[in-house]
């Protein structure tokens, strides 16, 4: 004789009854989220071919296709250029998301595990010395967590292959 089945092998699944993830599906189905996720889809395929200068604090965009000359940019410089390209991005939106982007995002090819140390270094240095200054003037240094936008972000289509599905599966397997 087998084992018995189990009735239900999905209640013992981590998405099972879980209020995080619960939250997180109903976030990501509301207005709110899907704008973010828009935003976000669209920051990711701007952000193609960006470099991070950590020491100097800045990202260095790629230059057009006629000019090969790049482009370097301190963080509120950075947002200004995309809020140049897409306006009715929230400029707090943008900033949270190159934050995020700098600190855990950025993933130079060809770096030994010693230069990936040091940047690490730097960049949590620059992303944690960016959010204390916004604090100190009086800014929020977590936009994103406190403002809702009322962006018509929601128009814009999906331009990368990022999806809620694949945003899921690297929120779960942290």
């Amino acid at each position: 004789m087998g084992k018995p089945r189990k009735k239900h092998p999905e209640e013992d699944s981590i998405f099972a009854n879980n209020p995080f993830i619960e939250g997180l599906f109903e976030w990501m189905d509301s207005p709110e989220g899907q704008q973010s996720i828009a935003v976000r889809d669209v920051l990711w395929d701007l952000l193609e071919g960006v470099q991070v200068d950590a020491k100097q604090r800045q990202l260095i965009w790629p230059g057009a296709k006629r000019t090969a000359r790049k482009e370097r940019l301190d963080l509120d410089q950075s947002v200004q250029r995309i809020q140049k390209m897409c306006p009715e991005f929230p400029g707090g939106e943008i900033e949270e998301f190159l934050l995020d982007w700098i600190d855990m995002g950025y993933d130079p090819e060809n770096y030994s595990q010693a230069q990936l140390d040091e940047l690490d270094k730097l960049t949590e240095r620059w992303v944690a010395d960016h959010r204390r200054k916004a604090k100190r003037q009086g800014g929020d240094p977590r936009p994103m967590a406190r403002r809702k936008s009322s962006s018509p972000c929601l128009m814009i289509p999906n331009r990368c292959s990022r999806s809620p599905v694949r945003f899921m599966a690297s929120v779960t397997s942290l």
